[in-house]
């Protein structure tokens, strides 16, 4: 059980590239700007890469 909760709380990052600013969804008082790099968890990463606001910055897989 102990295993299992370390697991969900060393959930694999990916590195992000901003193309467009945008706000935190969970804190919106920070802001990410264009050309910055960000480490994400995966699903986040993923939901803002498909919302055109971020690419990938290294290969996933």
């Amino acid at each position: 059980m102990e295993k299992e909760k370390n697991e969900k709380n060393e959930e694999k990052k990916v590195s992000i590239k901003v193309v467009q600013d945008f706000l935190d969804k969970f804190d919106t008082t920070i802001r990410y700007e264009a050309g910055t790099v960000l480490e994400f968890e995966t699903e986040r990463a993923a939901d803002v890469v498909s919302r055109g606001l971020a690419e990938y910055s290294e290969p996933i897989g």
